[in-house]
């Protein structure tokens, strides 16, 4: 019973396209999109989402009870998870052959909902490469990477899904470049977990392997046994972990065969919820590669580190950091499923 139970909090990755309402009325067919919506990326893993559903029309909310304070104070990465979240609702909505219209900002910068996408039965134009079988393989891999280099033209395609209107994509392959992220990286670490109220606030997300959480990071996602998943939460919170955890995770950054960074123009939410679009496209577009990507907004949340990292890339505002190469597909993380975040 123990074990049905754990796998629950898995059971939204296990969605099929022909369980999709075709035929169905249009409130069940946005339900049908948000159950592709709700596996997007967030940082911890916080999936600090709700949405709402109105005639024709699917509202993207920002949950600020989900939110880090002391891990993300401008919320930057939650905006970015919306637009994550956004992306793979009109992914969906393409393959299935609906058409939208995309409101950003609603309310205004400081309403609750990041995106309005209003919907019609009535096939439109794609605007994105076909990315929508994707969504259910896309995970984040702390895995160590394989040596082996990324080809070169994988390199440009990735380049090529950001590097427009404002975004950039820097991708670092040299020795050099790595190893300048790879310790603005330990010392975000550091500055970071060396901090209390920024541990405890990360290790309430961090889960033993054996959990009916839908929500949060399992030990597993960082190489823990079973075993030592049950002391995660309590050792990352009362330990000062900076050494160790930066001692990983740069030894991993400088091995793996690239470093990618991504940088906008631009500094305010509207830029955060484009950036994660573009982002999810990306992160897609790798899966369907079988790059696998780790991510890091350490280094950007510290005003001096990234105005450093800025400095090397000659760029104006790094927003992601992240880790790419070739490792085995690692297991997903839980997901709470449309129901739990309807409102």
């Amino acid at each position: 019973r123990r074990w049905s139970k754990v796998s629950d909090n898995l059971a939204a990755w296990e969605i099929r396209e022909k369980d999709f309402p075709a035929a169905g009325d249009l409130k069940d067919q946005m339900k049908g999109l948000l159950r592709y919506a709700v596996l997007s990326p967030s940082g911890p893993n916080t999936q600090p989402w709700k949405f709402s559903l109105k005639d024709d029309e699917i509202s993207i909310i920002a949950d600020f009870s989900r939110a880090l304070p002391a891990v993300d104070p401008t919320d930057r990465t939650l905006y970015i998870s919306h637009g994550c979240v956004l992306a793979n609702i009109l992914l969906a909505a393409e393959h299935f052959g609906m058409g939208y219209d995309v409101t950003y900002l609603p309310d205004g910068p400081s309403g609750e909902r990041t995106a309005a996408v209003r919907l019609s039965k009535k096939t439109a134009e794609a605007h994105f490469p076909d990315l929508f079988r994707q969504i259910t393989s896309r995970h984040t891999n702390r895995k160590p990477f394989e040596s082996r280099a990324i080809e070169e033209e994988k390199l440009e395609v990735l380049k090529s899904c950001i590097n427009k209107d404002g975004f950039r994509l820097d991708i670092l392959t040299d020795s050099e470049g790595k190893n300048r992220m790879a310790d603005l990286l330990a010392r975000a670490h550091k500055i970071q977990l060396g901090n209390k109220a920024f541990r405890k606030e990360l290790a309430s997300w961090v889960r033993p392997n054996i959990t009916s959480a839908r929500d949060g990071l399992p030990g597993y996602s960082f190489g823990y046994t079973d075993f030592e998943s049950f002391f995660g939460s309590f050792i990352f919170g009362t330990f000062d972990m900076s050494s160790s955890r930066a001692r990983i995770e740069t030894a991993y950054m400088k091995a793996s065969p690239a470093v990618g960074i991504l940088s906008t123009d631009k500094e305010d939410k509207l830029t955060w919820i484009k950036a994660g679009v573009l982002f999810e496209l990306l992160f897609l577009k790798a899966t369907e590669m079988d790059v696998r990507f780790d991510l890091f907004s350490q280094p950007t949340a510290i005003s001096e580190l990234r105005q450093e990292m800025a400095e090397i890339l000659g760029v104006k505002y790094p927003q992601l950091l992240i880790r790419m190469g070739y490792a085995e597909p690692a297991k997903h993380t839980p997901r709470r499923p449309v129901e739990e975040v309807l409102v």
